[in-house]
C-alpha cells in the first residue's frame, strides 16, 4: 500500500531483518507472480534478478510479499474463494489495454513504472475497461435471496473507527499474553 505521507516508494524488502535493494520496476513484480503461478512443491525459485546487488539467502519467500502483494486495508474480504480473478499473464493484453486506454500508458515504451504505482492504477481501473468486465464475471456468485449485495458491499468498505486508548491497551495485554 501506498503511503502518500512519504516522499519516494519502498526500493528495499526486510530479508531476515536485513534490507536487500531491490528493482522496483512492474516488468520485474510481474515476473516474480508469473514464475510462483508455475512453481512446484520442492521446485526452487532462482530471484536473483529482483536484487541490484547481492542476493540474500531466502529462507522463507513471504518476504517478499510484503513487497509483491501489499496489503489494502479496504476492500475486506467478503468471503474467501477459489477464483482467480486476475492473471497477470493470461490477462496482460487486457491490462494493457486498459492502462493505455483509462491512462494513456503505453506499458511496452513506458521506460519504469515502481510496482506499487502499477498496483494502484490496477487498482483503480474503471468499470468501462474490458478487464473489469472479465474480472466481474470470473467473481460472479449467483446471489442468494437472503442475501443483501449492498450490505456485502458496505461490509467490505466500511472504514472503522480508530482503537479508545482502553482497546488499545486492551489489544497490547492480549498480545503480551499470546506473543503477539
Amino acid at each position: 500500500m501506498m503511503n502518500l505521507t512519504k516522499k519516494g516508494l519502498p526500493n528495499v524488502v526486510m530479508i531476515g531483518g536485513s534490507p536487500f535493494s531491490i528493482y522496483t520496476d512492474f516488468r520485474i513484480w510481474l515476473r516474480f507472480e508469473n514464475s510462483l503461478k508455475n512453481l512446484h512443491k520442492g521446485d526452487s525459485l532462482d530471484l536473483k534478478y529482483l536484487f541490484k546487488n547481492e542476493c540474500p539467502y531466502i529462507n522463507d519467500i513471504r518476504d517478499l510479499f510484503t513487497f509483491s502483494r501489499p496489503k489494502n486495508i479496504l476492500p475486506r474480504p467478503i468471503k474467501s474463494s477459489d477464483v482467480i480473478p486476475l492473471d497477470y499473464e493470461i490477462d496482460s493484453d487486457l491490462i494493457y489495454s486498459a492502462f493505455l486506454g483509462q491512462y494513456g500508458i503505453d506499458l511496452i515504451d513506458i521506460e519504469e513504472l515502481h510496482w506499487y504505482k502499477f498496483l494502484a492504477l490496477l487498482n483503480g481501473l474503471n468499470d468501462s475497461q474490458k478487464l473489469s468486465e472479465v474480472i466481474g464475471y470470473r467473481c460472479y456468485e449467483k446471489p442468494n435471496e437472503k442475501e443483501d449485495i449492498y450490505e456485502k458491499l458496505k461490509y467490505a468498505w466500511e472504514i472503522e473507527p480508530p482503537l479508545t486508548e482502553e482497546q488499545k491497551k486492551e489489544l497490547e495485554e492480549f498480545n503480551k499474553l499470546f506473543g503477539g
